[in-house]
């Protein structure tokens, strides 16, 4: 947890940033897009269905991994500071 005196400090430093770079305060901002979520849950969730109907156990087996990813990141996303 911060502390008022460091919450008020990041506040600042974003609004500095903000209005000096404006365009990178934006990128930095931006969330994932819930498009690209559901895409790929659907892409690899019918995948691994696929997959496992016709019997290829490995395919199948590394499109779950990626489907069980993306729905982890999207409960925890990732913060890179």
């Amino acid at each position: 947890m911060l502390s008022e005196a460091e919450r008020r400090s990041l506040e600042e430093i974003e609004q500095r940033l903000l209005a000096d770079e404006p365009r990178l305060a934006r990128t930095m901002n931006r969330q994932v897009r819930p498009w690209l979520f559901y895409s790929l849950l659907f892409v690899f969730g019918g995948l691994t269905v696929l997959l496992t109907v016709i019997g290829a156990l490995g395919p199948a087996f590394q499109c779950l991994l990626v489907t069980s990813g993306v729905l982890v990141l999207r409960r925890y996303p990732l913060h890179l500071r």
